[in-house]
């Protein structure tokens, strides 16, 4: 959303800086005295005494410029400062654009972010105070609000014990089991007494000072986190409606209502309405949608048909409307998924029916970003997926107790562990790819550090570190590739009875890769199977032809 801006300058030089800020937030209003009106074109007057004036600007602005001393800013602002919630964004920028800094209302009223574009647009170094901004930690209070996250009312109280643990490194628990994963946004790795986990009953309460909830679900048991839980609302609901023509809003409420209470699903975590091109005039649906500020996506019926993973077709419905699903069909479509939380529900109220369905939209992150985050229970060894537990869907059928030497150290099948005085003729073990990561400055900057270790890991789980489908990845420095970080080559041996469909094929932006992904593109390697049918091309990097005196 946009924010409604003021800038304020009382000097000449401060009207020159609201100049160069007019112009690159041309929606923003500015406000100029006398002396300098003239430096600034379409400014406004600004007339004194400064405080009346403010006074009477405060409320109606979400953010406020302020070009003149801090000190005076906090004069003025001083009396005018009502609730943290509720405050406009305050930021203060010197009449020689030196610094721009944030004041008032960080975190929940922008003034952070605010106090960075400033800073940005003129060439400022910008100060920001807050402690989970200068410590790079997680922001309690702004955690969602880049993905449009409800921040739930109900714990607004644990806020600020929740955020006071957060800084002093006291253990806290980051429980999230819907919505976007891209909330750490920092190269680095998490701080360590912040942990990860995907179900909050899982963890004792009486072990941290502090949590946070990510959750869909309507009704969740707090008695043993009071105070000292926040609760964030994802937008990860998308909801298939259906209804008789005509049918009252008020019907709609009504079976939503019963819908999420049955169901135990959040309403705040709606993210839209989907359903048959014949509903797109349909009053009460669209006044519902208007309402509360929801999408409404129709889609014809000969799209509907064609989606997977509907469960209740219907042969009158497809009669009626051209498509044997309706809630059913237009909730999938709209979420991307193959899956339905809710099958089709019906309701009835005053003579009209309702039909509901709902998915949860799929969010995905890459392995990289993954194991910066600090996963409750991870293990020593590979170490992926939530709580360490990775996906067994492609892995080994069972699992084979860890074997150990002499030293303690675990002994893999294929592995021979190094001996004293190594054997110069003893063969390389076998391999059917090689892969070759670069882990040079630039690439492992982007993602590539110590992404060989965790592949490895992940090749131990899917049983393809040995035996004659063995893939063995190696790290380089520097591959020659550095305008395609982070980059690998794939190489295949050839072997005469097999095409090698996949030999020295070189990727990119293998940071962006997920675990699934991962697993999917290793997969096809030990099946011999094409690569480039799996991956969006972007993932490959594009090979020169031979110069002509080369060919």
């Amino acid at each position: 959303m946009m924010m409604k801006l003021a800038i304020y300058a009382i000097t000449v030089n401060g009207a020159k800086q609201a100049l160069r800020l007019k112009r690159a937030l041309p929606y923003a209003d500015v406000f100029v005295s006398e002396v300098g009106i003239n430096e600034c074109e379409s400014a406004q007057p600004l007339t004194l005494p400064l405080s009346g004036f403010v006074e009477e600007k405060f409320s109606q602005y979400d953010g406020h410029i302020f070009i003149f001393a801090s000190g005076i800013v906090s004069r003025v602002i001083a009396p005018l400062l009502g609730d943290k919630r509720t405050d406009p964004a305050v930021v203060c920028l010197d009449e020689q654009a030196k610094f721009a800094i944030s004041m008032l209302s960080g975190h929940r009223g922008g003034a952070n972010e605010l106090t960075e574009r400033v800073a940005y647009i003129v060439k400022a170094t910008p100060v920001v105070t807050t402690a989970s901004d200068v410590s790079e930690s997680v922001s309690v209070d702004m955690l969602g609000a880049p993905f449009g996250w409800y921040l739930d009312p109900l714990t607004e109280s644990a806020i600020t014990p929740v955020s006071a643990a957060v800084v002093n490194d006291q253990p806290v628990a980051i429980v999230q089991s819907a919505g976007e994963k891209g909330w750490w946004t920092y190269e680095k790795r998490m701080p360590a007494h912040i942990i990860c986990h995907d179900e909050l009953e899982a963890l004792d309460a009486d072990e941290y000072q502090g949590a946070i909830l990510i959750s869909d679900e309507k009704q969740i048991d707090l008695e043993k986190w009071q105070n000292k839980l926040v609760l964030w609302r994802p937008k990860s609901i998308v909801l298939g409606i259906g209804c008789d023509r005509n049918t009252p809003v008020s019907v709609l409420k009504a079976g939503l209502a019963a819908f999420s209470d049955e169901f135990n699903i959040s309403l705040a975590s709606v993210y839209g309405l989907a359903s048959i091109d014949l509903k797109a005039d349909e009053t009460g649906i669209i006044e519902l949608a208007e309402e509360n500020q929801w999408p409404f996506h129709t889609y014809a019926p000969q799209v509907l048909d064609t989606v997977k993973g509907i469960e209740k077709p219907s042969e009158y419905v497809k009669k009626v409307t051209g498509s044997c699903s309706v809630s059913e069909a237009a909730a999938l479509k709209l979420s991307h998924t193959e899956k339905l939380v809710v099958s089709k529900w019906t309701f009835k109220q005053d003579g009209f029916n309702m039909t509901l369905a709902c998915c949860r939209r799929a969010f995905s992150e890459s392995l990289v970003w993954q194991n910066r985050k600090n996963w409750f229970g991870k293990k020593k060894h590979g170490g992926h997926g939530r709580h360490g537990m990775a996906d067994q869907s492609n892995a080994a059928p069972h699992e084979e107790p860890i074997k150990v030497n002499a030293y303690g150290n675990e002994v893999v099948d294929g592995y021979q562990c190094k001996p004293k005085h190594p054997d110069l003729n003893r063969p390389m073990l076998y391999h059917r790819h090689h892969i070759l990561l670069c882990e040079g400055g630039r690439c492992a900057k982007a993602g590539g550090k110590n992404l060989a270790h965790e592949l490895r890991g992940l090749l131990k789980e899917m049983g393809l570190a040995s035996g004659n489908k063995r893939i063995k990845v190696s790290r380089t420095l520097c591959a020659g590739a550095c305008r395609n970080r982070s980059t690998m080559v794939i190489y295949q041996r050839d072997a005469s009875e097999t095409a090698s469909v996949n030999n020295a094929h070189w990727l990119r932006n293998i940071e962006k890769l997920s675990e699934n992904q991962w697993r999917e593109l290793f997969l096809a390697l030990a099946q011999d199977k094409p690569i480039t049918q799996l991956l969006d091309p972007d993932y490959f990097a594009p090979i020169a032809a031979p110069s002509g005196d080369e060919q």
